[in-house]
């Protein structure tokens, strides 16, 4: 296929923007406060709009859509799963952590737990992980996206896609970040449920599009692992579905760093509550679009796409195989290309133009997030707080931005060949930082008998739990979606290894019934205050 003057005007009408953005908000890095955290003058609309396309990442617009294309309707409930959890955040986090007013994710940890130094250290190594792989992820994203508009090979499209993170955010800091990303969260929405519209006007609504689903692959509908003509797997359906991903995914959206510190930046309480809300509006409207995406892509692609004949392609599967070797794509990243090639299919180059913009723009948004909240981490706390840096406590925003070059530096090499499917390293962020950070946070918050000792040991001892048992299952069984202890792992399907979540809480729970609290003073300050 050819490159498209309509798409590539596309995006480079969403590049001027972006750098535009960056560009006018450059004068923010003078205030280390507006670098830090936007000034905390983000109001509840824009602050739901940067939420969105924040948390929302490439794992959400390619990842999602992905997994039902290779695993069916059951994946629908992720999707369902993640935009109903988001309100219980404006209740655990949202409000207290914004009553708090943090500037670093680390600063509510060293604050309720007592322990400014150590407890930066080690409630970031978690933090450094997820962040490594979200940047990772995001940057395979872009580059994804960048191959659908120019048609360049892979390694070219990742390195193009870092240089434009690094712009806005090493001029603008968390001002530049915000208003980028805020706009960012808006044009995904639209994209994503303009494609929806598309592929159902072209298929004469839901019925039509369920019948020609039906037609092409009469198992679309079934669990993975169910026969035809019999029940689905029980296990698979439940826990795929209602149980492990409306569990992970509300915990993830009111504890994971990038959202959190989004929290920081709201004028108030009420507008941090409200910024939920529409983050949850926005995302609900992109989520139902790429569920019509996902359910249609591969039917779509085997009925419509070109390449299909040009290059003698069997299935959808075996297409995207050959798209792989045709753009030099690293790693296993070419499944993610699923829901760009059901659009190119569509053969409408100002669809597809709108649909690269937005995928452009969540997986940015993503990466600017998290460029964010590590270059913070490390440059102001860890090198200011910890360590003492005297060119670092003098010199912030200088710090910062040297951070965020060495970051996308990093997250540029992995990303030429990535280890995962980008919802799979999703995935493995999300359960690591949340098994880790998410018990000493929220009962942090809410429960005044969460201890010191019990903070060290959750992180300390999930941490390498979930490394190990992500990579052991992904390298020893075949995919990090098995219980790494199961002798048959076809029998248990895990989903990224989350069962560590509830069993970190209860561990966390345990500690702290067995070990001093900490003094009344910092509980009721970080605690009961809170509430």
């Amino acid at each position: 296929m050819q490159t498209s003057p309509i798409v590539v005007g596309a995006a480079v009408i969403y590049f001027i923007i972006i750098f535009g953005i960056g560009y006018f908000t450059r004068k923010a890095s003078l205030n280390p406060m507006d670098y830090y955290v936007a000034g905390r003058k983000v109001g509840s609309f824009v602050n739901g709009a940067a939420l969105a396309a924040t948390y929302l990442s490439p794992a959400s617009f390619l990842g999602l859509p992905a997994f039902i294309f290779i695993m069916g309707y059951p994946f629908w409930w992720a999707l369902i799963g993640i935009i109903g959890g988001m309100p219980l955040a404006s209740m655990l986090t949202a409000a207290p952590l914004r009553k708090y007013a943090p500037i670093s994710f680390t600063d509510y940890y060293a604050d309720r737990y007592e322990s400014d130094k150590a407890m930066r250290i080690v409630a970031g190594l978690p933090v450094l992980v997820s962040g490594w792989a979200y940047v990772v992820l995001s940057l395979v994203g872009t580059a994804l996206f960048m191959m659908a508009i120019l048609k360049i090979p892979y390694q070219y499209a990742v390195i193009i896609g870092a240089i434009a993170v690094l712009f806005y955010v090493y001029l603008g800091g968390m001002v530049s970040t915000t208003w980028a990303t805020a706009f960012q969260g808006i044009l995904m929405a639209v994209a994503a449920v303009a494609a929806a519209l598309a592929i159902l006007v072209k298929f004469g609504g839901f019925a039509g599009l369920g019948d020609a689903v039906y037609a092409n692959n009469p198992n679309f509908w079934l669990a993975p692992g169910a026969v035809p003509g019999k029940a689905s797997h029980p296990v698979m359906s439940i826990w795929t579905g209602m149980v492990s991903f409306y569990f992970v995914w509300h915990f993830g959206f009111a504890t994971m760093p990038y959202t959190v510190v989004r929290f920081f930046t709201a004028m108030d309480l009420k507008s941090a509550r409200r910024a939920v809300a529409w983050c949850t509006l926005i995302g609900g409207a992109m989520y139902w679009g790429l569920i019509i995406i996902g359910t249609s892509a591969r039917m779509v692609i085997e009925t419509l796409h070109p390449l299909m004949t040009q290059l003698g392609a069997k299935n959808a599967v075996d297409l995207l195989g050959k798209i792989k070797g045709l753009y030099n794509v690293g790693g296993v990243a070419v499944t993610d290309y699923s829901m760009v090639s059901a659009v190119e299919a569509l053969n409408n180059p100002w669809l597809l133009g709108l649909l690269v913009a937005g995928g452009l723009a969540i997986a940015m948004s993503t990466a600017s997030g998290w460029v964010m909240v590590l270059n913070v981490m490390i440059g102001r706390d860890w090198m200011g707080k910890v360590f003492g840096s005297k060119w670092a406590i003098d010199n912030p925003v200088k710090s910062m931005r040297v951070w965020s070059v060495i970051i996308i530096i990093i997250g540029t090499v992995f990303a030429f060949n990535p280890i995962a499917l980008v919802l799979d390293l999703s995935g493995w962020a999300f359960v690591t930082i949340i098994a880790t950070t998410g018990a000493p946070m929220i009962l942090g918050i809410w429960w005044p008998r969460a201890t010191k000792a019990a903070a060290f040991s959750t992180i300390l001892v999930f941490l390498p739990l979930t490394f190990f048992s992500w990579l052991y299952a992904k390298n020893a069984l075949g995919s990090p979606h098995w219980f790494f202890l199961s002798q048959k792992p076809n029998l248990i399907p895990v989903g990224h290894q989350m069962y560590w979540i509830p069993v970190a809480f209860i561990f966390f729970i345990i500690v702290s019934l067995l070990t001093k609290p900490c003094s009344q003073e910092t509980v009721q300050k970080y605690c009961n205050d809170l509430h």
